[in-house]
């Protein structure tokens, strides 16, 4: 059973709470808050499915505070914590989830709504690269798990 929570918190709360995810480190202040007033925060309890895996993408999160597993085929691959996201790649490759997550302990994330996440990408597109370059970093670290070799 999900238990969450919407929070609601004004643009500039949010925006204080986005620039302690180094994914926007960079960006400026101007886009920070243009990304606070797209976001709503959701708190998560112990145990909720924030996204289930094979389920259409609906939003983008970030972690801001607690941790979430990622299961895929109900495996464990990843923890996330503070300053981590989530739920990229469904919104970018419009395909179904490709991974559950599930809150551990209390879980607080920032999301964004698909409707909103192609049309911030294309005005923000230092925020596309790193997104890209984390889900690259992520690809090559799965791939050393998978064979225990080094990824090329």
């Amino acid at each position: 059973m999900t238990v969450r929570k919407l929070i609601k918190l004004d643009p500039g709360d949010t925006a204080r709470a986005l620039t302690r995810v180094p994914l926007f480190a960079g960006c400026s202040e101007y886009e920070v808050r243009e990304i606070a007033e797209l976001a709503h925060l959701l708190r998560f309890e112990d145990g909720a499915v924030i996204v289930p895996e094979g389920e259409e993408g609906l939003g983008f999160y970030f972690v801001t505070s607690g941790r979430a597993r990622v299961l895929r085929d109900g495996i464990p691959i990843a923890t996330l914590g503070s300053g981590d996201f989530f739920g990229e790649v469904s919104l970018i490759e419009g395909s179904a989830r490709n991974a559950s997550v599930t809150a551990e302990g209390e879980t607080i994330c920032i999301g964004i709504l698909r409707s909103f996440f192609r049309p911030l990408l294309a005005r923000n597109p230092r925020l596309a690269l790193r997104i890209l370059e984390e889900e690259q970093r992520r690809i090559e670290l799965e791939a050393l798990d998978f064979d225990g070799e080094s990824a090329p």
